[in-house]
């Protein structure tokens, strides 16, 4: 419950006022919030009771009634602000709005904060049928994953830092899970033929990321970057969405031989999948449509 104690303890989380479509506010009012119990997951439901996906102890449960007594408001904010930030700096809901609406808009938020930086949380967002919330949990449909400070709203650079970060971690995980999971024979070729390109291709995205984090502005906007500076970085932010793009067609290949022959290690492949998908969109709808748009002067 880590992550649950450092939240509960902060005065409160500030939410800059916006408007919620029909779409967002629906997710809203059925979002659950799930956190890490010492051998199990406790759900919040959206009327801040909890459901728990296998044992827990008297003592967990008992905080958790408290919890939910004393800061019902607190989770509340915490909820609104994770719309604030999906909407504004992820197209996490529009990548995966079809099937959030076909599970009547249950979306599930894991938060776990980022241990090399507080107040830093990662999260996870799952669906599935509310009838399957418990007993078959596990089969929840992975959504993708996103990465938000609680201390402020802005994020450096779009949150490009965390993005890349999250690649690179990543990789070794694949890795070993592979090496664990796929017969030896189909793995080593993986590695050498497949694993090895996604390596280079998320070097280069590293690299890349690197030049703009150091070359331009935490906040880019047309106040703080002059016109020709905002084509520039909207021709970098596009070299970016193509090494993603390549990189997702990387691991489709992959993602086939292993379906064919371990299908178990393919289920790690089609995550990574799903996070370079929501990066390429991420990318095409918040950052290059938005400079495109204050470029060209388009208000809406």
């Amino acid at each position: 419950m880590d992550s649950l104690n450092a939240i509960i303890q902060r005065d409160g989380i500030e939410v800059p006022a916006f408007a919620l479509d029909r779409f967002q506010d629906e997710v809203l009012q059925h979002l659950h919030l799930e956190f890490f119990l010492s051998k199990c997951r406790v759900l919040i439901t959206p009327h801040y009771r909890f459901e728990t996906t296998g044992e827990s102890s008297p003592s967990e449960e008992a905080l958790l009634r408290t919890i939910l007594m004393e800061k019902q408001e607190l989770l509340g904010q915490l909820k609104l602000y994770l719309l604030y930030n999906l909407s504004l700096y992820s197209a996490l809901l529009e990548t995966n709005s079809y099937f959030i609406v076909a599970n009547d808009h249950l979306l599930v938020s894991r938060f776990v904060e980022l241990r090399s930086h507080p107040g830093f949380y990662e999260v996870k967002l799952y669906t599935l049928p509310r009838q399957d919330l418990i007993a078959h949990y596990s089969d929840k449909i992975y959504l993708g994953r996103d990465f938000i400070s609680l201390d402020s709203p802005q994020r450096d650079h779009f949150g490009l830092r965390h993005i890349v970060a999250s690649l690179e971690g990543q990789l070794p995980k694949l890795r070993g899970r592979i090496e664990r999971h796929a017969p030896r024979k189909l793995a080593a070729t993986l590695q050498r033929e497949l694993l090895r390109d996604v390596g280079e291709l998320v070097e280069e995205l590293a690299q890349r990321t690197s030049a703009i984090l150091d070359g331009f502005p935490p906040s880019i906007s047309t106040r703080t970057v002059q016109r020709e500076q905002l084509l520039d970085l909207n021709s970098r932010f596009r070299d970016l969405k193509h090494l993603l793009s390549e990189t997702d067609e990387t691991l489709r290949e992959m993602e086939e031989r292993l379906l064919a022959e371990a299908p178990h290690a393919a289920r790690y492949v089609t995550k990574l999948r799903k996070d370079v998908g929501n990066d390429v969109n991420f990318l095409m709808l918040k950052v290059n449509g938005r400079i495109s748009d204050a470029v060209n002067g388009i208000r809406v």
